[in-house]
């Protein structure tokens, strides 16, 4: 069976991995015109799916913007990828978001700056417009099959996307939250920008891993702790549960796709472009 669907996250895959709750096979990165891919994972099953790490665990962890977004998209749309999930942690600034609680993205407010946004960084083939966001049937998909497995999760939410890699000010909680953000991360940007360069279907998963500064009504951070002490064992229980989930969720919104028509318009995103600068059929030579 052809394997259509990818999951991107971060170190927690070569945690699992390491620990033995992941099985499947390591293919190793991937040559693009970008450079090297992150590391790819193929999972065997009934309805087999990739993983990609952004980035490497403990000290092979990089700076969000060091990631090599561009290869890891190319390289999973040249493996013939239509659907991608992306995982990533949060910060919850809203009062109504906990740790432990799983967050579907439905917008972005981009406060990145060094990233590389485009695979078009020299054409007009980037100017896209970004409604919806994230792809709406694969939004539905996740949300069925987290509802399935009973983990306590928002179907809705607006993410800001700082650069990082230091953690946000207590004035600039305050002011992603004047603005309308109800998480913030430094994960999903520009990926979700370049999927729809690639005309692939994109949603993304936060986990909550902290209360964002003074963004919250829980317990203010613990001074010296980075992110702000759980010292309460059911938070650390509840996100140890969320980040355990990964291959489970991942695994389910394998099989639901198999089992759903697609009735999305984001294999269709270049269509203006096709048709105005008459591009070919075969996408790598758009961005050549």
């Amino acid at each position: 069976m052809a394997t259509k669907i990818a999951c991107i996250a971060g170190g927690e895959i070569y945690r699992q991995w390491d620990a033995g709750r992941i099985d499947g096979d390591r293919i190793g990165p991937r040559a693009t015109p970008f450079g090297d891919s992150g590391e790819i994972f193929l999972i065997n099953g009934p309805s087999p799916f990739y993983l990609l790490p952004r980035y490497g665990a403990g000290m092979d962890k990089t700076s969000p913007c060091r990631i090599n977004s561009r290869a890891n998209m190319y390289a999973l749309k040249d493996m013939g990828v239509q659907h991608v999930l992306a995982w990533g942690p949060a910060g919850a600034i809203t009062h109504n978001i906990a740790v432990g609680d799983l967050v579907i993205l439905e917008d972005v407010i981009d406060r990145t700056y060094l990233r590389k946004q485009t695979f078009f960084e020299d054409s007009p083939l980037g100017f896209l417009r970004q409604f919806p966001v994230f792809c709406p049937m694969l939004r539905r998909v996740i949300n069925n099959v987290l509802q399935s497995m009973k983990l306590v999760h928002r179907p809705s939410a607006v993410a800001a996307v700082s650069e990082g890699p230091r953690l946000e000010t207590p004035a600039e909680v305050r002011m992603l939250m004047a603005i309308g953000a109800e998480v913030v991360t430094h994960s999903f940007v520009p990926e979700v920008f370049l999927a729809k360069e690639l005309q692939m279907c994109y949603a993304a998963v936060c986990y909550v891993v902290n209360y964002a500064e003074t963004g919250s009504r829980h317990k203010p951070f613990v001074a010296g702790d980075l992110f702000g002490g759980l010292s309460q064992s059911s938070e650390t229980q509840r996100l140890a549960g969320a980040v355990g989930a990964l291959s489970r969720i991942a695994a389910g919104v394998s099989s639901a796709l198999d089992e759903v028509a697609v009735d999305c318009d984001c294999d269709k995103t270049m269509q203006h472009h096709i048709r105005q600068c008459n591009l070919p059929s075969d996408w790598r030579k758009w961005i050549q």
